[in-house]
């Protein structure tokens, strides 16, 4: 069975469609949905703020150690572009509490590794299931949410991520100078709760439900994969969602991997002064993201990702200024955590929305997944250039990738606000024969 086929034009015609789920049970989703990102997120952000005091404990030079967080961060990336499909194959509920369950468990173990090569192998497995959560969480809560309120369920749900950040930087505050590395991550295994009540409680998806029983009664052999998101009808989105989320991560990346740093060597900004501006564009990305989401639920989620790009890039553009005061920074970052990170209060739904059911996994899965890869390997542009004659060149090309993104953005197809899933991405599978 090839991929969806979409009507020419940027809005197909309309499907029927599904019937919807009671409320409470798309409260349960959407909340469950939002404490799982937030909890995965907690994990990623301690690896990050414990990398000095993992490389003490494990006797690895600090080079060395940036150098795995980079691995892991392809991992990341890897493992939902490769394994995606398998939420399309197994179903989201799998999915969900597969990734779950392999973050909380192997994330946790970092508590008691006691070598170097075990702190490799569990945080390969736990990168692995990290990157196959945000797209599975947000294929659920595409699939869940009433049309009309979907741009802000899915902003709410995907400002977890900076919560989960924010607290897991107050918890390294508490506990790293205190207790040690060791307790914190204990509060890895956190996920490993939500799998034990979404397996009460978590219904299998209605559109996998649906494609799942029409490829029974058709007898077709239905195996998602790379090549139907590559067919004349999807290739146009596969190639502007996979491309925009790597352009906008060139400049998440260097927020979260470079930017203390960068602040504290190049500008002379004292490290507390710094951490505290890392942990407000955070916040404020919080409360932007479910901004964002709110807005896409009124305004094309292009247009908005477009022009919040091209302000995300100015305010990057900012960090290039040389001998930067503490004021300029805190606008710097204060406008860079509302506009860059504030792009993914829609840009999970429009991916989610590129795609038809039968290949939405797929598709969303790839798609975010190819958006980690900047995660990867923009602190180590930074590792290698911050020491360099021209450091500038750090926020330089951050600030490059986002505008690059905003006009990715702009060549994609416009999905208007309020439509159903299946109106925006008509299913071939599931159109009437």
């Amino acid at each position: 069975m090839t991929a969806s086929q979409t009507p020419a034009g940027d809005v197909p015609m309309a499907a029927s469609a599904p019937p919807s789920r009671r409320s409470g049970y798309v409260a349960f989703v959407v909340i469950v949905s939002f404490l799982a990102w937030a909890l995965v997120s907690m994990d990623q952000t301690m690896l990050g703020v414990a990398v000095p005091s993992l490389s003490d404990a494990l006797g690895v030079s600090l080079s060395t150690m940036e150098y795995l967080v980079g691995i892991f961060a392809f991992v990341t990336f890897a493992a939902p572009v490769i394994g995606g499909r398998l939420i399309d194959r197994l179903g989201r509920r799998w999915g969900f509490q597969a990734s779950l369950l392999g973050t909380g468990i192997f994330g946790g173990l970092t508590a008691v590794v006691g070598a170097a090569w075990q702190f490799v192998l569990v945080r390969i497995v736990a990168a692995t299931s990290y990157g196959l959560t945000e797209p599975v969480v947000n294929t659920v809560v595409a699939e869940e949410a009433p049309a009309r309120r979907r741009g802000l369920i899915m902003g709410f749900v995907q400002a977890g991520y900076p919560l989960g950040a924010a607290v897991a930087g107050t918890l390294a505050a508490v506990l790293l100078p205190s207790s040690g590395w060791r307790p914190l991550f204990l509060m890895a295994f956190a996920p490993v709760l939500i799998v034990l009540v979404s397996a009460r409680f978590l219904r299998e998806s209605r559109s996998f439900t649906a494609v799942r029983a029409e490829t029974e009664r058709r007898q077709v052999n239905h195996r998602p994969g790379w090549r139907q998101l590559f067919s004349p009808q999807l290739r146009r989105q596969t190639i502007v969602t996979s491309l925009f989320g790597f352009c906008i991560n060139g400049g998440i990346g260097l927020i979260i991997g470079v930017v203390t740093t960068y602040l504290v060597h190049v500008d002379g900004i004292g490290i507390g002064a710094a951490a505290f501006l890392f942990g407000l564009s955070n916040w404020v990305a919080l409360g932007s993201q479910v901004l964002v989401g709110f807005l896409a639920d009124h305004l094309p989620a292009k247009w908005l990702m477009t022009g919040y790009s091209v302000l995300a890039a100015g305010a990057l553009a900012l960090l290039v200024t040389p001998h930067l005061t503490y004021s300029m920074a805190l606008v710097s970052l204060v406008a860079f955590g509302f506009f860059g990170n504030g792009t993914f209060g829609c840009y999970t739904r429009y991916t989610a929305e590129s795609f038809p059911a039968e290949l939405r996994g797929t598709g969303t899965s790839f798609s975010l997944g190819f958006s980690f890869l900047t995660l990867s390997f923009m602190p180590i542009i930074g590792g290698a250039l911050i020491e360099s004659s021209t450091p500038a060149v750090i926020p330089a090309i951050s600030a490059a990738l986002v505008l690059a993104g905003a006009v990715v953005m702009a060549c994609g197809r416009n999905l208007p606000p309020q439509r159903e899933l299946d109106q925006l991405t008509p299913s071939r599978l599931l159109a009437p024969n």
